[in-house]
């Protein structure tokens, strides 16, 4: 299965540190400009902490308690985890950071009906979601989910960001290999020289 460290390795290299830009609406919470630090934008820290954050609360948040928010909020309650391929789960992990988990949500039931494999919306990430996603071609699941995510940076009237997203599109590569199918291949090696060294007495 797909490992949180090995995504947030690459989402990490997207996601600097605090910023306040006033057109950006994840800095903004309740009519607040608070921030976002690490990839965590204010509604984020604000239901993390149950209460409005404050811009120092945000300026100070450590990179261990972001990774702890973005690994609770946004990777395990959306079980990318249990996806095969570790560069799909980093596709959708990225967009659910970026975009918002509704917004990725709704990105990956386009990718999902272009490939001819609709899912109701609210599905998308559940178990049944992700067990169909495991199922599909891996390499066409992933260009389909990066084709709708940059379609949706183009079609943004903020044209200031686009370069930018689509570079941060850029820094995530497909590789056929999955966590699963490593573990798998590894643990039937060693299977095998096991049983060769029973066999031969050792």
């Amino acid at each position: 299965m797909a490992n949180f460290e090995k995504s947030q390795a690459i989402v990490g290299l997207n996601e600097g540190g605090y910023q306040n830009d006033p057109e950006d609406d994840g800095n903004w919470y309740l009519g607040n400009l608070i921030g976002t630090n690490w990839g965590i934008a204010a509604p984020t820290l604000a239901g993390f902490l149950g209460r409005t954050p404050t811009v120092a609360e945000m300026k100070k948040l450590s990179r261990a308690t972001a990774e702890l928010i973005l690994k609770r909020n946004f990777w395990d309650k959306n079980n990318f985890g249990k996806l095969n391929n570790q560069s799909v789960a980093t596709m959708l992990y990225d967009g659910a950071v970026n975009h918002g988990v509704s917004g990725m949500r709704i990105l990956a039931e386009k990718a999902l009906s272009r490939l001819k494999h609709p899912l109701v919306y609210h599905k998308v990430f559940t178990t049944e979601g992700i067990e169909l996603m495991n199922k599909l071609n891996q390499k066409d699941l992933f260009y389909a989910l990066k084709e709708v995510r940059a379609n949706r940076y183009k079609a943004s009237p903020k044209k200031q960001y686009i370069n930018g997203w689509l570079n941060r599109l850029e820094h995530i590569k497909y590789s056929p290999e999955s966590s699963s199918s490593n573990n798998t291949l590894m643990y039937s090696a060693l299977l095998i020289v096991g049983i060769g060294l029973l066999f031969i007495g050792l």
